[in-house]
């Protein structure tokens, strides 16, 4: 049989398969969102903004090539972020018991007496420090890890740029960019020639997760259901071998046409049938011989 489908065709696949379409709709759509919403873990994200400021440069034709000047720093301080000089020390002061500084350090102070003899007014004091717990486990962060969930921005002509952790805990996310930004002002002074690096703005706790998408998710299951029971429908079509054009029967077997017999519903009983068409001859002669009379 000719399984060419036209767009009327199509069309008409298209309404009788309706119900089941919006049926694998709404059940993958469901499942759509069920999955990203209680299977996938949510990812969360935290961006600390910096401003680096370069030495001069006394060259003035230097000068006036500025913005992509700033557009390779830029990429030049992304690399330097991600390398292990950077990260190895922003994991390690995240995962290991640290010593924080209290009181820094008093010199001696002295007085000197009439006769020119100098004693100790006040005596040294060393610094005070106290001992702070690592803020997470070591099974919870890395550095392989941490430089795959890092991006940096940055806006044209600008020496501000942004760098945006992306993970799963979102206050590991905020204490990784934070700590990123104060490990970055330590050293890059001593890889660099810059002068001084200053923190715009601080990484906070967003809550919000950025991934996964649960209205796109849903979307996207909601589409492809449809689509799912249309081709249902279209399997079904093109595996259906009844006839449904008699043209077919005359012109590509060669059979004859005999006559055509119409839909007859069900029939509960036959004898009822036969005497229904009885009465009826019947009132169609009683109806004929009062004509004539």
């Amino acid at each position: 049989m000719d399984n060419v489908i036209d767009i009327k065709r199509l069309w008409l696949i298209f309404k009788k398969n309706m119900v089941m379409m919006v049926v694998c709709g709404i059940a993958l759509a469901g499942i759509a969102f069920g999955f990203s919403k209680f299977i996938i873990q949510p990812e969360y994200s935290s961006s600390v903004a910096l401003l680096v400021n370069r030495k001069p440069d006394e060259n003035t034709a230097a000068q006036l090539q500025n913005q992509q000047a700033d557009v390779q720093m830029i990429n030049t301080y992304k690399d330097i972020i991600t390398r292990p000089v950077i990260l190895n020390s922003v994991v390690k002061n995240l995962t290991t018991t640290q010593k924080q500084l209290i009181k820094k350090a008093q010199p001696a102070t002295y007085k000197t007496l009439a006769d020119g003899t100098r004693i100790v007014d006040k005596k040294a004091k060393s610094a005070e420090y106290k001992i702070v717990d690592s803020k997470y486990d070591k099974s919870e962060i890395n550095r392989s890890t941490l430089s795959k969930n890092i991006s940096i921005s940055n806006q044209q002509d600008s020496q501000i740029f942004t760098v945006n952790v992306t993970l799963k805990n979102s206050q590991l996310a905020r204490d990784s960019a934070n700590e990123i930004a104060k490990v970055f002002k330590q050293k890059i002074s001593s890889i660099m020639s810059v002068s001084n690096v200053s923190v715009v703005s601080k990484a906070t706790n967003n809550k919000t997760p950025v991934s996964p998408n649960i209205k796109l998710f849903t979307l996207v299951g909601l589409i492809v259901g449809i689509f799912v029971g249309f081709v249902l429908g279209l399997i079904k079509e093109l595996s259906d071998r009844t006839v449904k054009d008699i043209n077919y029967l005359t012109d590509e077997l060669g059979l004859i046409n005999l006559g055509q017999i119409n839909f007859i519903g069900k029939i509960k009983s036959v004898d009822k049938v036969v005497n229904n068409d009885s009465k009826s001859n019947e009132e169609f002669s009683r109806s004929r011989s009062k004509r004539r009379i």
